[in-house]
């Protein structure tokens, strides 16, 4: 991928011999965009923000509504609450969806399902009611990524999903066997982040003021994983993957799981997804579950104006200079360095950067 966006981008350098790779860096050139909204009103701010990120545009909407009403003093309502959850789930949905049906066989050689993608996303969007959410999803899940129904999918023993993803012709099967035994060299080494609310992040609020922090975030000194992975690793169909080092196929099952339990609509509470916190006057905090992992917004507002602000976004968590992508890519180890290269792509799929990024091969 070529970093074209106007969102900066990301570089993947990799040293590698003999299908090793013995060294690892990451270039960012992600701006940060909140510095733009210094000097707005919060209106202005609310309107702003969604038009700066091209992903998860909905999600960092809400963040900004959220932690802009939470400065100025407010509280969201029950019902203001549960509509932000919606929107956040339905925007996740609709990424997880993209990431399975598009980027996926893209990447393998098969057939990208772009027309049944327009059409989900379409309906996923519009849908009304998490009811209406959840019978799109279960219509997509169970004809092409599941190949049977989302609970049944979601109560299988080993066993059962073993014999599922070898023999099922469903598209999430057929990602699953090509990436059977991808990144399972060496066991795991994923940390995740643990689950959080707003109030777990105040003690973190001076910090997040900082640009530095932002860039490259850590919980407790040190970087974790955020995302679908992090939220379902303790799932029956994930752990066992998770154990065994398995991330890259740990990480598109907790997709897949994600998308089944919404299909069956299990979307746990509204503070699941969005909750906020003041800290101290005229500053708010608003933490959000998105599809790529949490995302946390910290505002100042003084005067009727935007004095500070402050955005910590998944992909700074995950491309870490030290972080999940890091860690696993310096420990690929094949046959030759085309593999390697194979697998290290298949590794920043599947922590889904949200923004261009590139492969550079350096000399050793």
């Amino acid at each position: 991928m070529s970093l074209s966006s106007p969102t900066g981008g990301l570089t993947f350098r990799l040293r590698l011999q003999r299908g090793r790779v013995t060294k690892v860096k990451i270039d960012s050139e992600r701006p940060q965009a909140a510095g733009s909204l210094k000097g707005k009103t919060p209106e202005q701010a609310m309107q702003l923000v969604p038009l700066l990120f091209s992903l998860c545009g909905g999600a960092q909407g809400v963040a900004a509504q959220a932690a802009l009403q939470a400065a100025q003093g407010m509280t969201p309502e029950a019902e203001q609450q549960a509509r932000w959850a919606g929107t956040v789930r339905r925007e996740a949905s609709t990424e997880h969806l993209w990431h399975l049906m598009l980027d996926w066989p893209q990447i393998f050689g098969l057939e990208r399902r772009e027309e049944e993608y327009a059409r989900c996303r379409h309906q996923c969007l519009q849908a009304k009611t998490d009811s209406d959410h959840a019978a799109v999803l279960e219509t997509i899940m169970a004809s092409g990524l599941l190949g049977m129904p989302s609970a049944d999918w979601l109560i299988q023993d080993q066993a059962a999903w073993a014999a599922w993803r070898e023999n099922s012709p469903a598209l999430g099967a057929q990602l699953l066997r090509r990436l059977e035994g991808a990144g399972s060299a060496g066991g795991s080494t994923t940390v995740c982040l643990p689950h959080t609310v707003a109030e777990d992040w105040v003690p973190l609020e001076q910090e997040i003021r900082s640009a530095a922090y932002c860039s490259v975030p850590t919980w407790l000194g040190e970087p974790r994983e955020t995302g679908a992975l992090a939220r379902q690793r303790g799932h029956a169909l994930v752990a066992p993957l998770l154990a065994a080092g398995r991330n890259i196929e740990a990480r598109l099952t907790a997709r897949l799981v994600e998308l089944a339990h919404w299909a069956c609509g299990e979307t746990g509470s509204a503070r699941d997804w969005i909750d906020v916190a003041q800290c101290g006057q005229n500053v708010g905090l608003a933490r959000v579950e998105t599809a790529r992992g949490v995302l946390v917004h910290r505002t100042l507002v003084e005067n009727g104006t935007v004095g500070e602000y402050a955005i910590v976004a998944p992909t700074e968590w995950n491309f870490h200079p030290h972080g999940a992508f890091a860690r696993e890519a310096s420990r690929i180890a094949e046959p030759d360095d085309a593999s390697a290269l194979r697998q290290a792509q298949w590794l920043a799929l599947s922590l889904d950067p949200c923004v261009a990024y590139e492969m550079v091969l350096e000399s050793a």
